[in-house]
């Protein structure tokens, strides 16, 4: 029931795939909830969040993540509940993308993200890694159906503008490190 895992080089960036997630429910469940944004204001980026119910697939996906995690960090992770922001939907309807942002929340170490359905040209993950204002890199991560990615919460990261026709859709969630 295990995945295969790769880390990346820079940053402890770690991503894969996931396997027996029943991906149609999550999507079901996203466009079922859109209506329910965490803001009204569009300014917000949490005007891009959609809560949904905890069940046995997001259960699933945390607990695979957290394997992936400790078999390449001897940690396991747990979902940050200090503000009840541990995870979310998004859902990118053509034209739309998420702003640059952090996930700076009390007990929060590491973002993570699975990708419940990506239609081509939907948009990618881009993480910049500042050094200064005037000195910073971007790296970009073409999200697929079924995989994830954890990184630093405090890395700055945005999604750029879906161009396909059909929604983009992808559950976000915020890790603490169990020591």
């Amino acid at each position: 029931m295990y995945s295969e895992y790769i880390t990346m080089y820079t940053h402890g960036f770690l991503y894969g795939f996931l396997k027996d997630i029943d991906n149609e429910h999550l999507k079901k469940l996203a466009l079922k909830n859109y209506e329910n944004r965490l803001s009204d204001d569009p300014n917000n980026t949490m005007s891009e969040d959609i809560p949904l119910p905890f069940d046995k697939e997001i259960k699933k996906i945390i607990e695979q993540m957290s394997d992936a995690y400790e078999k390449h960090f001897g940690k396991r992770l747990q979902k940050n509940t200090v503000n009840g922001d541990h995870y979310w939907s998004q859902v990118h309807y053509k034209g739309e993308n998420s702003q640059f942002h952090r996930h700076l929340s009390e007990g929060t170490e590491l973002a993570g993200v699975y990708y419940v359905d990506i239609p081509k040209g939907s948009g990618d993950l881009i993480i910049r890694y500042k050094k200064h204002d005037y000195d910073y890199s971007d790296w970009y991560f073409p999200p697929e159906t079924g995989k994830f990615i954890i990184f630093n919460s405090g890395l700055e990261h945005a999604v750029s503008r879906n161009r396909s026709e059909d929604p983009r859709i992808c559950i976000a969630f915020n890790f603490k490190i169990v020591v």
